[in-house]
């Protein structure tokens, strides 16, 4: 028996909206070879827990704090605002918001970023909270983590995989605790791997719980490890183990999985696949490992294969596709892929319009190279369903991305995000400031470059360099970056590393305090990367409708064609339902809010606004609220009632409409 932890990204701004696709791919590898094995569930689990179940411990864990520890964790304030809450305030405020965003899927919470900001940021105290005890007082006779550490021994395995992106306390406190508990071999694996250096591999090995430690891709290795151990063989020769015997750390050959074909199915059926914050499932899958391209100087994800570029098949991509379409009812699917280069793009596009799958969802990465400056090409895909791509533009100055060796134009990104908006494709651009021998006009280019396409994009992901040992600007740096022993640096030429820093606070001030806009007029820029995925995931699927077409449908009663979504909220007062319009500094969509008066309504108009959340049509709608009035009101009157108020909230921009697919009507 088996028993894997799933990563839990147990540290700050980190949270996915679907499963880890590398366990899933573990559990299938393991199970195929007759080991049976169990899945201790990561993110769903901790975040119920720390907002349902141990919401009274973490209420006690701060008011045991001392005041020069609450000030080193920086909760000085929120330990005196929960305090004139009360305990039962404080629980139930925090079951309220996680029922709201991980159960009850009103997509109208999707657009409510003060609520994603209120999650995000009392997930950052938690974590804090958490860490500090069990790094700073060496305290972890926690709730959070004895759960974990009893669930695992009751699966009474004999071996235990953990799966790390990165290292946190977390994790090795929890591997720590089962060691010194069961005593059971535990394995090391997961994407931090392959960034380790042999230097850091032979310190880990010293200072951590675990007794084999798999690099890389642990298709193959994982259960060839398991086999030898429960034939009491030395893995020796089982490539991507490293272990220690006799004091001493041994190693293996490096290998990718040459075969992709060859894997099975990945197995999600033991995830909490309906407890992620996404309106609907989303499955994470790959075309392929590794990057096509493989060039850029920046990049280190080519330590993820070990240098290699392996594809799926198309034919095996669409059996995957199809598998988990009909095995988790899962029409929504993220490609994990480095890039996905155009010709691939349109044999996949052709595969999936030829198959039987009904509307399917994909969002994939690329690289804005110049063949997919094609518009029979961005329509192909459209038909096929990729509605969302997120492009590594990296810079819009062309000396840059000359030094990047990014392969890229910028005259051709500008026609590839005029030509993907035509085709109803979502954009999200990903770029970066800092690249060492960046001026700082050359980095005003890419914001200049941002703010004339912003009606082309839907968000940006803006971030600065960070400097990795394993890129090729690092490996050959001498003419660009000055190296210290402790992993530092400084550029010798262009922007220092404080510039860069400033210059990126600066812009993102003025992106969110409207100063500048870099995307659509009818999309605000989200800071946080909670709400990322559901946001834009929800865009993709549905299909946003412009005013005009929403509009246009009413009046020509094409009312089955308009999902709405009715922003703000009802509040009581003097014994009347008011409906406050939503305030634009706390949603993350519809730039165009403008609060206006508070609108009194009565009982059938404040039923529109319940059932307003995305889930049902107009038509839906009234016919739902004639069933509830029936014997009240005429099918006429709730008809035109209805209508008219749908027409003036859309008028005033108090709602978000949706086309009844994902190809949008407008």
């Amino acid at each position: 028996m088996l028993t894997l932890i799933e990563p839990n990204h147990f540290n700050m701004n980190e949270f996915s909206d679907r499963p880890h696709l590398g366990c899933a791919m573990l559990i299938a590898v393991c199970q195929e070879r007759g080991i049976k094995t169990s899945l201790i569930k990561g993110q769903t689990r901790y975040v119920k827990d720390m907002f349902v179940n141990d919401s009274e411990e973490l209420w006690n864990l701060v008011h045991d704090l001392k005041e020069d520890d609450l000030k080193k964790i920086g909760i000085v304030e929120y330990k005196r605002s929960i305090q004139e809450k009360g305990i039962r305030q404080f629980q139930d405020e925090l079951k309220n918001l996680y029922q709201n965003i991980f159960i009850n899927k009103n997509i109208r919470h999707c657009f409510n970023f003060q609520m994603a900001e209120n999650f995000r940021s009392l997930y950052n105290v938690f974590v804090r909270i958490y860490s500090y005890y069990l790094i700073n007082l060496n305290f972890d006779n926690l709730n959070l983590i004895n759960r974990y550490v009893s669930e695992t021994l009751n699966k009474n395995p004999r071996y235990i995989g953990f799966s790390v992106d990165h290292r946190s306390s977390f994790s090795r406190i929890i591997c720590k605790r089962i060691k010194e508990t069961a005593g059971v071999p535990i394995i090391m694996g997961g994407s931090l791997t392959p960034f380790l250096s042999p230097k850091s591999i032979n310190e880990i090995f010293e200072k951590e719980f675990f007794d084999y430690l798999v690099v890389g891709a642990g298709d193959h290795a994982l259960p060839a490890l398991i086999e030898a151990l429960d034939n009491n063989e030395e893995p020796k020769g089982i490539a991507n183990v490293f272990y220690k015997k006799d004091g001493e750390i041994k190693s293996n050959d490096l290998k990718a999985v040459n075969d992709l074909d060859s894997l099975p199915y990945p197995d999600f059926s033991q995830f909490d696949l309906d407890l992620y914050p996404a309106p609907e499932r989303v499955l994470p899958l790959q075309a392929a490992r590794g990057c096509s391209w493989g060039k850029c100087t920046f990049c280190d994800y080519h330590r993820i294969t070990f240098g290699g570029y392996k594809e799926f098949s198309i034919k095996r991509i669409m059996d995957i596709i199809i598998h988990l379409n009909t095995t988790y009812n899962c029409k929504h699917f993220e490609f994990h892929n480095d890039d996905f280069p155009p010709e691939r793009v349109k044999k996949f596009s052709n595969a999936v319009l030829k198959s039987k799958l009904k509307k399917p969802i994909f969002h994939i990465y690329a690289r804005p190279e110049d063949k997919f400056n094609d518009n029979k090409l961005l329509s192909l895909m459209h038909r096929a369903g990729i509605a969302q791509i997120y492009w590594g533009i990296e810079s819009a100055c062309q000396r840059v991305l000359n030094m990047m060796a990014k392969g890229t134009r910028v005259s051709t990104l500008s026609q590839i995000l005029k030509k993907s908006t035509d085709n109803k494709i979502s954009n999200i651009c990903l770029a970066f400031f800092g690249f060492p021998g960046e001026t700082t006009e050359e980095a005003q280019q890419t914001v200049e470059f941002l703010k004339n396409h912003s009606d082309y994009m839907d968000n940006v992901g803006l971030q600065t360099f960070i400097l990795s040992s394993f890129s090729k600007v690092a490996m050959d740096s001498k003419n660009i970056l000055e190296i210290k022993d402790d992993g530092s640096y400084s550029v010798k030429r262009g922007k220092t590393l404080k510039e860069s820093g400033m210059f990126y606070e600066e812009i993102v001030r003025a992106v969110l305090t409207g100063s500048i806009n870099v995307t659509r007029e009818d999309v605000r820029f989200v800071p946080s990367g909670f709400y990322h995925g559901i946001l834009y995931a929800l865009v993709a699927r549905h299909g946003l409708m412009s005013k005009k077409t929403i509009l246009k449908c009413l009046k020509k009663a094409r009312l089955n064609n308009i999902f709405p979504i009715m922003l703000g909220e009802i509040k009581k007062k003097n014994n009347r339902n008011v409906l406050c319009p939503a305030n634009s500094m706390k949603t993350s969509f519809i730039n165009g809010f403008i609060p206006e008066k508070e609108k009194k309504i009565d009982k059938l108009e404040e039923k529109i606004f319940i059932l307003s959340d995305g889930k049902s049509s107009i038509e839906e709608i009234i016919q739902a609220i004639y069933k509830d009035f029936k014997g009240k009101h005429s099918k006429r009157f709730v008809h035109k009632k209805c209508v008219d108020f749908f027409r003036g909230t859309f008028s005033k921009n108090w709602s978000v409409g949706f086309s009844k697919s994902w190809r949008s009507l407008s």
